[in-house]
C-alpha cells in the first residue's frame, strides 16, 4: 500500500505530460455462486453508481473501506479549457460537467482528456484535468492533473463548498478526493486493495452518453 500511495501523490501534483503504453486489462474473475450483501445507502446517487458497478465483480468492495491518507491545501493553478457557451467551446461536453447544488459552478474532467476524432470515436490524451469552473464569471482553474496512471472516473457535489471526485489507477487500486472549498483543503482517500474488473467505469459513463470508446 506504500507503492500506491506514494504514486498517488506523485501524480496528483504531477503536471508532467509524460506518456506511457497501455498494457492488457485482465479479465474479472467470474463468481456467480457468491451472495452479495445489499448496498448500504451512500451519500450520492452517483456514489452509489460508481461503487454498484465495480461491485458486480468485487463483491465487498465499499465506500466505507476507504481511508484517509493525506490532507492538504487546494492548489489552484491556470486552466485552458473553454467554459460553457463562451466562444469555441464544444457542446459536447456540456452533457458531462458536474455542476454544484446552486448551478453556478462545475467540475469539468472530460475536455481536457479527449475528443471525437474523424471516425467518431473518442480520442484520449495521456493525461487528466480535473477543472473547477466559475460558470457565472466564466473562469476555470485546474485543481487536480493526473498522467496516465490515474484517471477521475466520476464526481459529485455535496451542496456547493464540497466536491468528491472518484477514481482509478492502471493497478485497479480506487481513490477518491474530496475538496473543501470553504475551508481550502483536500482529503485523498485511498482503497485497501485491487479491484477485479474488465472495462473501466470510465467507458461506461461515455457510452451512457453515446461517446464511442472502441
Amino acid at each position: 500500500m506504500k507503492k500506491y500511495i506514494f504514486l498517488l501523490s506523485f501524480f496528483l501534483f504531477s503536471c508532467s505530460d509524460k506518456k506511457e503504453n497501455s498494457t492488457e486489462i485482465l479479465t474479472p474473475e467470474s463468481n456467480t455462486n457468491e451472495i452479495t450483501e445489499p448496498l448500504p445507502q451512500a451519500e450520492n446517487a452517483t456514489l452509489t453508481t460508481w461503487i454498484s458497478y465495480y461491485r458486480e465483480t468485487n463483491h465487498d468492495f465499499s465506500a466505507e473501506k476507504f481511508a484517509v491518507t493525506t490532507t492538504s491545501p487546494i492548489t489552484y493553478y491556470p486552466s485552458n479549457v473553454k467554459v460553457m457557451n463562451e466562444e469555441g467551446f464544444n457542446e459536447i461536453y456540456k452533457p458531462f460537467f458536474v455542476f454544484n447544488e446552486s448551478k453556478d459552478k462545475y467540475l469539468d474532467f472530460d475536455s481536457y482528456q479527449w475528443n471525437i476524432a474523424a471516425d467518431g470515436r473518442a480520442s484520449f490524451e495521456a493525461d487528466q484535468e480535473v477543472a473547477l469552473v466559475d460558470y457565472k464569471n466564466k473562469k476555470a482553474q485546474r485543481i487536480a492533473f493526473f498522467g496516465p496512471s490515474y484517471s477521475v472516473e466520476e464526481a459529485y457535489w455535496k451542496g456547493d463548498s464540497v466536491a468528491v471526485l472518484l477514481g482509478n489507477s492502471y493497478e485497479k487500486v480506487p481513490f477518491m478526493m474530496k475538496y473543501n472549498f470553504k475551508k481550502k483543503t483536500v482529503e485523498n482517500l485511498q482503497y485497501p486493495d485491487t479491484l477485479k474488473f474488465d472495462i473501466p467505469y470510465s467507458k461506461v459513463r461515455l457510452k451512457k452518453f453515446g461517446i464511442k470508446t472502441e
